[in-house]
């Protein structure tokens, strides 16, 4: 008997153990500030694909598709179930609410919002992801290259982090100083255009965990020696 109920135990500990590779919890608020608590997972779908298209795709604007593989901290084996949080501007520079999107972001009490144009992805068995969308704007007024933003929440991780944006190597803004200051967060946010039909085609390889500083996984590493 009591090795039965002590097996029952087990069972139960493992998988609480694994509730971590479940998909994150949906928020339905928003933080007061998005610096300390960012709503990457604010309006988040139940089910998620490696394929996205985000609300602008259907606006004006130059088409473009963004895409690439994520990859595991050896650079070479790829990673699934990874989710790719992104969010971006208009081709105004404005974050841009519409509340008959349903993706819709409301201003926080701070006047803060990702506005509509935002979305996820989760990547498949070989570790890839697209997304569809509109290429963006830069701010008004602002000396800042346009640039999609990205955060990765990765199965085995409890927190999301986020990593360089995504800027277009054609960027006049985009300047060789600024391009020295890039942290390199997870690699190069740096995508280059290419033209393929009617639509522009980037491609963003992600590596998990590179130029991330106290990453949790670098620290059980050297734990273990």
């Amino acid at each position: 008997m009591y090795r039965t109920q002590f097996l029952i135990l087990a069972l139960a500990l493992f998988l609480t153990g694994c509730s971590g590779q479940a998909q994150p919890e949906q928020s339905s608020t928003l933080s007061s500030d998005f610096d300390r608590e960012m709503p990457v997972f604010y309006n988040m779908p139940e089910e998620l694909f490696s394929i996205d298209t985000c609300p602008g795709w259907n606006k004006p604007g130059q088409k473009i598709l963004l895409t690439g593989t994520v990859y595991q901290q050896n650079g070479q084996t790829p990673a699934p179930d990874v989710i790719l949080y992104y969010y971006q501007t208009n081709t105004n520079g404005i974050y841009a609410c519409d509340d008959s999107e349903e993706r819709n972001m409301p201003k926080n009490k701070l006047g803060q919002t990702h506005g509509y144009l935002r979305g996820w992805v989760k990547t498949d068995s070989k570790g890839r992801y697209s997304i569809y969308t509109t290429r963006p704007g830069s701010y008004p007024n602002r000396n800042e290259p346009a640039h999609v933003h990205v955060h990765v929440k990765e199965p085995n991780l409890k927190e999301q982090y986020y990593i360089d944006d995504i800027v277009f190597d054609n960027d006049s803004l985009l300047t060789v100083e600024r391009r020295s200051r890039m942290e390199n967060r997870a690699g190069s946010g740096i995508v280059k255009l290419v033209s393929q039909g009617n639509i522009y085609v980037g491609r963003r390889d992600i590596f998990l965990g590179l130029n991330i500083p106290d990453y949790p996984l670098h620290q059980t590493r050297i734990r273990l020696g």
